[in-house]
């Protein structure tokens, strides 16, 4: 029978939850545009799985519906120098970047799309279905998304390839003098990947300013997260 060892990290692990307390104190004006992030999100791949229905997506179209949370919560901590970058199923880290770019005030649900925002929506869609008005002039489509002015880095089709590019970034930010950082967001599939484990290694030991962020949703196509 195989041994087991007890593995004991370097560094604390914690988990940080919300109390009652945490939501009485939010800001109503905070909470309000995190509602309509994700109402605008969910909204948004709701369309595009409709769409991919009638053959008008170019190529697979990962939804990201259920996982809005993760994206708009980190994305509204981050200040527009920040940057961020995606996984195949990126749609939702994507637009929450660019969101807040747009509407770095917050959003008023009276009138949720304003032109900014219509104008994001308009291009991320047209991005997705090949079309010319879209970020990347419709080259990238669904998992290649990347708007360098938002900050958005640039969504990656390769399971983990993006974590290096976004170790590269945020070191390219600790050399700049400033205090801006890099989130990099990746499923759970990833977590065993070399190039993932040796940007992980390499932040520590050079102490760059990113942040890994595990969107773990069970499931690596077939193979869940117990069986990995």
């Amino acid at each position: 029978m195989a041994k087991e060892n007890l593995l004991i990290p370097l560094e604390p692990w914690v988990e940080v939850t919300t109390t009652k307390s945490d939501w009485e104190k939010a800001d109503p004006a905070l909470l309000a545009t995190m509602l309509g992030q994700l109402h605008l999100i969910r909204a948004f791949e709701e369309t595009v799985l409709e769409l991919a229905g009638e053959g008008l997506v170019h190529g697979p179209a990962h939804s990201s519906v259920g996982q809005e949370g993760g994206a708009v919560g980190s994305g509204l901590s981050l200040r527009p120098t920040d940057a961020v970058n995606g996984s195949h199923r990126g749609h939702h880290q994507f637009l929450a970047k660019a969101l807040g770019y747009v509407a770095p005030d917050g959003l008023d649900l009276q009138t949720l799309v304003s032109a900014d925002i219509q104008n994001v929506l308009q291009r991320t869609m047209a991005e997705i279905l090949g079309l010319a008005q879209g970020f990347c002039k419709g080259r990238g489509g669904s998992m290649h998304l990347q708007w360098h002015e938002a900050g958005a880095l640039g969504t990656n089709a390769i399971v983990g390839g993006g974590v290096p590019l976004a170790a590269g970034n945020a070191y390219a930010q600790s050399l700049s003098g400033t205090t801006d950082m890099t989130v990099t967001y990746f499923g759970d599939g990833a977590v065993n990947i070399g190039s993932v484990l040796e940007s992980m290694n390499l932040t520590a030991a050079w102490d760059i300013p990113l942040i890994f962020f595990i969107e773990n949703n069970l499931y690596a196509v077939s193979t869940t997260v117990e069986e990995a």
